[in-house]
């Protein structure tokens, strides 16, 4: 592994602004619909950002899909009819708030794993949906003059709104766009039916929260990490060229699985950083990353972490 660098906080302040300012130039420069900013990504693969979470639409010559909904703050299904009107699957990576809350702007059925079905519900449950707007509150001006919550959003019709029509998918299962087909692949850990899509005409591998930078791996749905090392291995053996994560704003190249993979062997608890999140419960969660690095790195390249709870430990 590479040397790397510790910088000072004004450094990583510095970097952070820079950060900032770059997303919200890229966001002003996206087709806005509602509270949505749409990015083209490639030909007919689009990039819908809110919030702080992206969700991705892929439209082949037949059909299109769209995986994950986020938190549904606003019509997301007009913000997808403005792309495209071919017939629409609809897929949730898995079921939390942020990437399932969406789900009722939409008559289509809504695939997600089986092993995340009720969490899905719980998530859309009217205090499920409170949290969600609590943290849309709590972000506000992380990107400034980026519209999280629409103008005219109606709070007490949105803590109503459900979950939608939930039918199961699990592993091998196959959308056929026309000219472009989404595989389900299975990537348990972060929760227990976490699900990516692999669209092989791309060498795309898409994987919502699965695997990324920063993983979350303290929930009472999360899985220990010996199963996240094994998703990473199964990741690693697919072919793909690019992996897609919810919240990240770049597609990153295969290679940046090594440093995942590199955290998720060595991980040291006893060296992590203290985490706070209201999801902690009162757990002993940290945050461990690749020996050498600190948060003020986080924008570095080959930055890797797990945010862990004791209990997920193998």
């Amino acid at each position: 592994m590479a040397e790397t660098k510790e910088m000072s906080r004004e450094e990583g302040l510095k970097m952070y602004q820079a950060y900032v300012e770059r997303i919200v130039s890229d966001l002003n420069a996206c087709k806005k619909v509602g509270c949505y900013y749409i990015k083209e990504a490639g030909p007919g693969i689009y990039r819908i950002f809110n919030n702080g979470v992206h969700m991705d639409l892929i439209v082949g010559e037949e059909r299109a899909l769209l995986f994950d909904t986020g938190h549904g703050f606003g019509d997301l299904h007009e913000a997808v009819r403005a792309v495209t009107d071919l017939p629409l699957y609809v897929v949730n990576s898995h079921g939390h708030l942020d990437h399932a809350c969406g789900n009722c702007w939409f008559e289509e059925e809504v695939y997600i794993h089986p092993k995340d079905m009720e969490l899905c519900r719980q998530h859309n449950s009217p205090q499920g949906r409170k949290d969600g707007i609590g943290m849309a509150e709590e972000s506000a001006g992380r990107f400034p003059g980026i519209e999280t919550l629409p103008a005219d959003f109606d709070a007490e019709r949105y803590l109503q709104m459900g979950c939608g029509n939930l039918v199961p998918v699990e592993e091998g299962h196959v959308f056929d766009l026309g000219g472009r087909t989404l595989r389900v692949v299975e990537l348990p850990g972060h929760t227990k039916g976490s699900i990516g899509l692999l669209c092989p005409e791309e060498k795309l591998l898409y994987v919502g929260d699965a695997i990324n930078s920063g993983l979350w791996l303290f929930l009472e749905e999360s899985e220990p990490l010996s199963v996240y090392r094994e998703t990473l291995e199964k990741a690693n053996g697919i072919d793909f060229e690019r992996i897609v994560m919810a919240h990240d704003f770049e597609m990153r190249p295969k290679a940046v699985l090594q440093d995942y993979m590199d955290v998720a062997r060595h991980l040291d608890f006893e060296k992590g950083f203290p985490f706070s999140s209201p999801f902690c419960k009162g757990e002993d969660v940290r945050q461990c990353m690749r020996p050498g690095q600190t948060m003020a790195d986080f924008l570095s390249p080959g930055f890797a972490s797990i945010v862990i709870g004791r209990k997920q430990l193998d």
